[in-house]
């Protein structure tokens, strides 16, 4: 959560009670304006209403006694109620002389001084919620199906180094990116260890659902004009297999389809190979 505090009202700020880049609590007070105007308002608002309630008073004793005009009556209960109300206008204005945080979190460098005269609406301070971050991202449209609310992700900045953060997907854009035919997505970081900062480049790796897959090294997969095969040893012959590669990962290839799980596969000189070429396998020197 992220805020540029502001005065709701013109005026004079008198106090800052607040340092630069400090914790901020929410309802803490920020910034005081001049309030002596306001105040001054107040306390005529408080005399008048005070005035306005003795006079009914003393006219509901004189409706008693039938020695007054309901008029009068009526006129006096319409000027209590209009004191109630210039009285509440004055608190609610003194009110908006006091700038307090909105929540709890770490102020920025402000952008002024005591004795600025200050506009309504202009920035006074910056107000960020760092306990709790936003990580976000794009995902290739075609990962789309696999992403869901909740899920884990993992999150690495070069600026935290040897550090993995675990956020949670809390949101998804419901509208894809033409250009980048790639969907936007927010995830909820823990912050109170105060590591990250808002604006910080990092890297996120999505966790799909865990499977098992046959994988291979990558030097068994000799490609082919129209694929990819491997040669599986099979006796003293090598089989040619076609196979359908899928993710690679630390030096190995993913097999989707073409090879059953324990099979072994020539890793070695099989870019000179033919199916049904002769081989000898060779135990390695540490047997």
């Amino acid at each position: 959560e992220s805020v540029d505090i502001a005065a709701e009202t013109n005026g004079r700020i008198v106090e800052i009670l607040f340092a630069d880049g400090a914790p901020v609590g929410m309802g803490d007070v920020l910034f005081r304006l001049d309030q002596t105007l306001l105040k001054a308002q107040v306390a005529d608002a408080q005399e008048r209403l005070a005035l306005a309630k003795s006079v009914v008073e003393r006219n509901a004793a004189l409706v008693k006694s039938r020695n007054i005009a309901q008029s009068v009556v009526d006129q006096t209960a319409t000027e209590l109620a209009l004191a109630e109300s210039a009285l509440a206008l004055a608190q609610v204005q003194l009110g908006k002389l006091t700038v307090v945080a909105p929540f709890s979190g770490r102020a920025g460098f402000r952008n002024v001084s005591v004795g600025a005269y200050v506009q309504a609406g202009a920035p006074l301070v910056h107000v960020e919620k760092i306990d709790l971050v936003k990580a976000a991202f794009s995902v290739p449209e075609l990962n789309f199906s696999r992403l869901a609310l909740g899920q884990s992700i993992t999150v690495t900045a070069d600026a935290v180094p040897g550090e993995t953060f675990e956020a949670k997907i809390s949101a998804i854009d419901p509208l894809l990116d033409i250009n980048g035919r790639a969907l936007r997505v927010r995830a909820d970081l823990d912050n109170s260890a105060d590591k990250l900062r808002p604006g910080m480049l990092i890297r996120v790796s999505v966790r799909g659902p865990s499977r098992a897959s046959v994988m291979v090294p990558e030097a068994a997969i000799v490609p082919r004009s129209n694929g990819a095969v491997v040669f599986v040893a099979t006796g003293e012959k090598a089989e040619e297999t076609k196979v359908r590669t899928g993710k690679r990962l630390n030096g190995e290839v993913e097999i989707l389809e073409g090879l059953a799980a324990g099979a072994q596969v020539v890793t070695a000189g099989n870019a000179r190979l033919s199916d049904g070429a002769a081989i000898a396998i060779v135990p390695s020197a540490s047997n």
